[in-house]
């Protein structure tokens, strides 16, 4: 890479220089100004790591405060029990369920060597000591997701981008913004943080949903029988379950709203990574060319993709309300922030 000059004030670099020769010091050895310059901005991911696992946690602790409150309440020893609970639940979702939900998807054998070839080095610039899979989704959807797996993680690329990278409809630059882009999901552990936060909105859900299956059915039996008690009985614990139901499905409405918020947040994490490993201009390139071409598919086609939340493309809501439901934030927000990166580059 060819060599630039930065001007700085003197005083500025007397400072710089003392710093410096602070961490030269402290590690025994005289540093470079690049040695100097990485290893700052090493500290600066690992704080800015540390700040997305302790927001993550926050909104964690929030989501099972606001479904488990009679335990704080009535039974607060049972408190790190429930977070445990969680944590397995989390853990479960994502590292097994996941991927057997997902196994459909396999090894992209036939891909493009220099498409293979950006994995491992995107990859491998970002840090990762497991070398995440390259996976194939046959659709004809133009994307691309992250997925857990055991014991690397999986990038997975749809035929359509490939397609797409192919007909040279997107640059190699572009293609390799979009695998950074998933990298950094999994660099950052960020299915894991997300796993975390909706665990226990999940069993809500799932609870709920039985609930109301059961009292629907159960009234629905008791409009069979004779009049009598028991009818009467089995009628009202009926509805009495599919209230309940429509309770948990509540709560675990609401909570949604919580974890898909840090959703939105670690897609903007992600493209600021991919940025970092590709450039602004490239990552926000291909966002824009992922959202025109999917404009062509009919919705319809994005309602059959399996684990539909988890691809980039979303279909746009139209109400502030909806949009607390998105699990991505509005592209036009993801494109300006890499648009005004790449200005200021």
């Amino acid at each position: 890479m060819e060599e630039q000059q930065i001007p700085v004030s003197r005083e500025v670099y007397e400072r710089f220089a003392l710093l410096r020769a602070r961490l030269s010091a402290r590690l025994k050895r005289k540093l470079t100004w690049d040695e100097t310059v990485e290893l700052l901005l090493e500290r600066q991911r690992r704080k800015n790591e540390i700040i997305s696992w302790a927001y993550s946690v926050a909104i964690f602790v929030a989501i099972t405060w606001l479904l488990l409150w009679p335990v704080y309440v009535f039974a607060p020893a049972l408190i790190p029990l429930m977070y445990a609970i969680g944590l397995v639940i989390a853990a479960v979702s994502v590292y097994i369920l996941g991927p057997w939900a997902l196994r459909t998807y396999k090894p992209f054998a036939d891909a493009p060597a220099e498409v293979a070839q950006s994995v491992e080095e995107l990859a491998a610039k970002a840090g990762m000591k497991n070398l995440p899979v390259l996976t194939v989704s046959e659709t004809e959807e133009i994307n691309a997701m992250a997925y857990c797996g055991i014991p690397r993680g999986r990038v997975c690329l749809t035929r359509g981008l490939i397609r797409a990278y192919e007909e040279g409809r997107f640059s190699l630059a572009e293609l390799r913004a979009i695998i950074a882009h998933e990298i950094a999901h999994l660099k950052h552990q960020d299915l894991l943080k997300f796993g975390l936060a909706l665990s226990w909105a999940n069993v809500f859900e799932y609870a709920g949903n039985e609930s109301v299956r059961m009292g629907v059915r159960m009234a629905n039996a008791s409009e069979g029988e004779d009049e009598g008690a028991f009818a009467i009985v089995t009628a009202i614990a009926g509805w009495f379950s599919a209230a309940a139901g429509s309770l948990l499905l509540l709560l675990a409405k609401l909570a949604s709203a919580l974890s898909l918020h840090l959703s939105r947040r670690h897609e903007l994490e992600a493209d600021d990574t991919a940025a970092e490993l590709t450039r602004p201009g490239d990552m926000a390139a291909a966002l824009e060319k992922i959202t025109t071409m999917n404009a062509q598919l009919e919705q319809r086609e994005l309602d059959r993709l399996p684990y539909a939340d988890r691809w980039q493309i979303q279909p746009r809501n139209t109400t502030w309300a909806d949009r607390l439901w998105d699990t991505h934030p509005p592209f036009e927000v993801r494109v300006a922030r890499q648009r005004s990166l790449a200005a200021a580059l």
